[in-house]
């Protein structure tokens, strides 16, 4: 009887959980495919102050097939002030799983010194270079720069680590009559209490728009793209 009995459990046992194996895999051998996204033209893609953007293409494909007209385009492209600005492209599956792609887009204002730029900076043992760097006007004679360690710490030490930590030291400055520098308010930046800026010193080459400038033990060169 006892024998009798554990067999019936035993079959109760496998019939439920052979009950629950079919429950849990019906339906999840399906495949789903997600859009692949390319672009086509420069990346980033540079723009005269005042000129029109022109979408330079792109590319998107589900499972081998064109899907490009299902793709959802958005940008923040201001040609009427110079400054870096990001085009996104997106497409969605059919189960509700999508993918994204960006490009960058320079606004430039060749011989401006509210431009963008091309940063080299170093301090000590480490330097970095091609770093993006926006300066912007706050009136006739006085600029914002984005970042005054040149994307030392943003872009080169510490990519990736914005917005949990603002590594961003956006300063004001004025270009005086001889060319040389001199800086104004600072921003809370995640390091500014380790800096000294009375050292400051900088100069703006007005044949160039070459900007140069040091501080503490940090060596900045700013050269505009355009």
């Amino acid at each position: 009887m006892k024998k009798s009995l554990y067999l019936i459990v035993c079959a109760a046992a496998l019939f439920v959980l052979g009950s629950c194996q079919k429950l849990t895999t019906e339906g999840l051998t399906r495949t789903t495919y997600y859009p692949v996204l390319g672009l086509e033209g420069d990346d980033p893609f540079v723009v005269t102050l005042g000129s029109a953007y022109v979408e330079p293409g792109y590319t998107a494909t589900l499972n081998g097939e064109d899907v490009s007209d299902g793709v959802t385009i958005s940008s923040n492209v201001d040609t009427s002030a110079p400054g870096i600005y990001q085009v996104t492209y997106s497409a969605v599956n059919e189960d509700g799983f999508s993918a994204s792609i960006n490009r960058n887009v320079y606004v430039l204002n060749p011989g401006g010194i509210d431009n963008v730029y091309s940063s080299s900076c170093h301090m000590g043992s480490r330097s970095y270079s091609d770093l993006p760097i926006v300066i912007t006007k706050v009136s006739d004679d006085t600029y914002m720069i984005e970042d005054l360690c040149g994307g030392f710490y943003c872009y080169g030490r510490y990519p990736g680590y914005e917005p949990s930590y603002d590594f961003h030291a956006e300063t004001l400055f004025k270009i005086e009559a001889d060319n040389s520098i001199t800086l104004g308010a600072a921003g809370d930046w995640y390091f500014k209490s380790s800096f000294n800026y009375a050292n400051f010193e900088g100069t703006y080459d007005p044949a160039t728009g070459v900007i140069d400038y040091f501080f503490d033990d940090l060596y900045v060169t700013l050269t505009p793209l355009a």
